[in-house]
C-alpha cells in the first residue's frame, strides 16, 4: 500500500511531462519555416553570365549609353562651330492670306493673297582671329568632352566590378545558409535524441533543455542567414534587371587568389588612372585656360572677322531676283576688325574688373588644391585597401587550418557524446567553434575578393595583375 502514493506521483509526473512535450515545437520547425521560401524554379547563373547581362540590360548603364550619344552629338556641334564656317539655308516668308473668314467694314490693304519672302544660302559671320580666346574655350570644351567620355567608360567598369562583388556576396550568403543548415541539422538530431532519452530518464532535464536551447539558436541563425541570402538575391535581380523575387542557383564558386603585385606598382598605376585624379587634372587644365581667357578679355584686343555673304532669292508678285549679298546692299567681302571691351569702375567686377580676374585666379589655385587632395586621398585609400587585403590573406591562412581542425574535433566529440563519453557542453562548444570557423573563413574569402575588386577600381583599371576577376568564379564541380 505504501507503493500506491509513489505510483500516483510517478503517473502525475508522466502526465506533466507529456504536456510539456505536447507544447514543444516539432524538431523540424526550422526546416518547415525554411520551406516557405522555396520556389518551384530558380535561375542558374554564372559569374560571366551576370556580368554580360548587367552590361547589356542594367538600367543605369542603358541611361548612360543614351547620355553618351547626346554628349557625342553636342561635341560635334562644338567642333564644327569652331572649325567650320556655318553654312545655312534659310527660308523666310511674309504672312499670306489663305482665306477670309469675315469681310470688314473699314477698307484697307490687309494681307496679300500672294506669297512674298526670300530664300538664301550662305555663310554666317566668321571669326578669323580672336587672340586665342575662342581657341582656349574650345580646348576647355574638348578636354571636358574627353573626360566625360572616359567617365562613361569608368562607370561601365564600376558596374562590372559591382556585379562581381555582388555575385561573390551572394555566394558568401549561400555558403552561410549551408553552414547554418548543417548546424541546425546537428542540433535538431541531438535535440530529438535527448527528448527520447529524457522520457526514459537516461539524461536529466537540464541537458534536455540545453539541447533545446542550442536547437532554437540554430533555427535563429539559419533564418538570419536565409534572410541575408534573400536580400542579396533581390539586389542581384535589380542589378541585372531580372524580375523581382527571382531566386538563383550559383554555378560558380570562388577560387581564392592572393594579390600578386607590390604596393608601389599599384600606386604608380593609380596616379595615372584614378578617376578622381583624372577629374581634378581636367579641372586644373580648364582653370588655367579660363584664367588666360580672363586676362585677354581684360585687354582691348581687336577681333578680326569676315562676312562671306549669301546668295538670296527674293520672290513677290512681279518680283523674282537672285543676287549675292555680303552687307547692306553690296556684295563686297571685307576683313573687319572690331574692339568690344568694357571695364567696370565701380560695382560688379571691381575697379577695371579686378575682382573678376582675382576670382579666375583663385579658381585656378583651388583646382590645384583639389588635385593635391585627390592624389593624397587616392594613395591613402589605396594603402588601406591593400593592407586590408593582405590582412585577410593572413587570416585566411589561419582560418583554413582552424576550420579543418574544428570540423574534425566536432566529429569526434559528436560521436563521443552520442556514446555518453563526454558532456553536452563539449558538444555545444565544438559545434559552435566549427560553425564559427567555417563562417569566418567564408566571410574572409568574400571580403578579400571584394577588397581586390575595390583596389582595382581605386587604381582605375579593369583587372589586377594575375588571374582575371571573371575567372575567379569557377564551376563548383571543378573545385576540390
Amino acid at each position: 500500500m505504501r507503493d500506491i502514493p509513489l505510483l500516483i506521483i510517478f503517473l502525475l509526473g508522466l502526465l506533466v511531462f507529456s504536456k510539456v512535450q505536447a507544447q514543444e515545437p516539432p524538431a523540424n520547425v526550422a526546416i518547415q519555416t525554411a520551406d516557405r521560401f522555396k520556389v518551384d524554379s530558380a535561375k542558374s547563373i554564372s559569374l560571366s553570365s551576370v556580368i554580360e547581362q548587367a552590361l547589356r540590360a542594367n538600367y543605369d548603364q542603358n541611361q548612360r549609353d543614351f547620355s553618351e550619344e547626346v554628349l557625342n552629338l553636342n561635341w560635334e556641334d562644338t567642333k564644327e562651330a569652331f572649325w567650320m564656317p556655318q553654312l545655312s539655308l534659310s527660308l523666310q516668308t511674309n504672312s499670306q492670306r489663305i482665306g477670309r473668314i469675315k469681310r470688314g467694314d473699314v477698307g484697307g490693304g490687309g494681307f496679300s493673297r500672294h506669297p512674298t519672302g526670300s530664300l538664301s544660302f550662305g555663310v554666317q559671320d566668321y571669326v578669323v582671329f580672336n587672340w586665342g580666346k575662342d581657341y582656349l574655350a574650345y580646348l576647355n570644351n574638348k578636354e571636358s568632352y574627353r573626360r566625360s567620355t572616359t567617365s562613361f567608360k569608368e562607370q561601365r567598369r564600376a558596374l562590372r566590378h559591382e556585379v562581381i562583388i555582388k555575385y561573390f556576396e551572394l555566394a558568401y550568403f549561400t555558403r552561410l545558409v549551408e553552414i547554418y543548415r548543417r548546424q541546425l541539422r546537428h542540433t535538431s538530431f541531438v535535440y530529438r535524441f535527448n527528448r527520447e532519452k529524457v522520457s526514459i530518464r537516461k539524461i536529466n532535464r537540464q541537458e534536455y533543455y540545453q539541447a533545446r536551447s542550442e536547437y532554437l539558436r540554430a533555427q535563429n541563425s539559419f533564418q538570419e542567414a536565409s534572410n541575408k541570402q534573400r536580400l542579396a538575391e533581390e539586389e542581384m535581380a535589380f542589378l541585372i534587371t531580372d524580375e523581382p523575387g527571382t531566386r538563383y542557383i550559383l554555378k560558380d564558386r570562388l577560387d581564392f587568389q592572393r594579390i600578386q603585385m607590390p604596393l608601389e606598382e599599384a600606386e604608380k598605376i593609380a596616379i595615372s588612372n584614378n578617376p578622381e585624379i583624372l577629374e581634378s587634372t581636367k579641372d586644373v587644365n580648364n582653370a588655367k585656360r579660363s584664367y588666360q581667357i580672363q586676362l585677354r578679355e581684360n585687354l582691348p584686343l581687336p577681333k578680326f572677322s569676315v562676312n562671306l555673304g549669301a546668295y538670296t532669292h527674293r520672290f513677290a508678285p512681279g518680283v523674282s531676283t537672285t543676287r549675292y549679298e555680303s552687307g547692306l546692299a553690296n556684295n563686297e567681302i571685307d576683313l573687319r576688325a572690331s574692339i568690344n571691351a568694357s571695364w567696370s569702375i565701380t560695382g560688379v567686377g571691381g575697379f577695371f574688373n579686378q575682382r573678376t580676374t582675382e576670382k579666375s585666379l583663385i579658381g585656378r589655385q583651388l583646382s590645384y588644391s583639389q588635385l593635391a587632395e585627390a592624389r593624397h586621398k587616392t594613395l591613402s585609400d589605396l594603402q588601406r585597401s591593400y593592407y586590408r587585403a593582405r590582412t585577410y590573406e593572413q587570416q585566411i591562412r589561419v582560418l583554413e587550418a582552424a576550420s579543418e581542425t574544428n570540423n574534425k574535433t566536432f566529429d569526434v566529440i559528436l560521436e563521443n557524446y552520442l556514446d555518453r563519453k563526454t558532456a553536452f557542453i563539449n558538444f555545444s562548444d565544438a559545434l559552435l567553434e566549427s560553425v564559427y570557423s567555417d563562417a569566418a573563413l567564408a566571410e574572409r574569402y568574400y571580403l578579400h575578393t571584394r577588397e581586390k575588386v575595390l583596389l582595382a577600381q581605386e587604381m582605375g583599371v579593369d583587372e589586377l595583375p594575375g588571374k582575371s576577376f571573371e575567372n575567379l568564379g569557377i564551376p563548383k564541380e571543378s573545385v576540390k
